[in-house]
């Protein structure tokens, strides 16, 4: 509960990378344990926290440059 309070306060450029390093964080923990002592359950959360950090990042990628775009040029962002 606490942590979605911190994470909605923060400001976009500090919560999106920090996001995606706590995915990244999780899915290599869940690879680690699944490769040392197996089990599909923790090979599908690696793939379950890979896939949600790869999604934050391909959307903050965009987000960031529409920003960029719209502070160089006066281009509208696209929603």
């Amino acid at each position: 509960m606490l942590i979605s309070l911190i994470l909605r306060v923060l400001p976009f450029y500090v919560r999106e990378p920090l996001v995606i390093a706590i995915c990244a964080f999780f899915a290599g923990l869940a690879f680690y344990w699944f490769f040392m002592v197996g089990g599909l359950a923790r090979g599908g959360m690696g793939l379950l926290f890979l896939a949600v950090g790869t999604l934050r990042f391909f959307a903050a990628r965009k987000e960031w440059r529409s920003r960029r775009a719209v502070r160089a040029g006066g281009v509208s962002p696209q929603m």
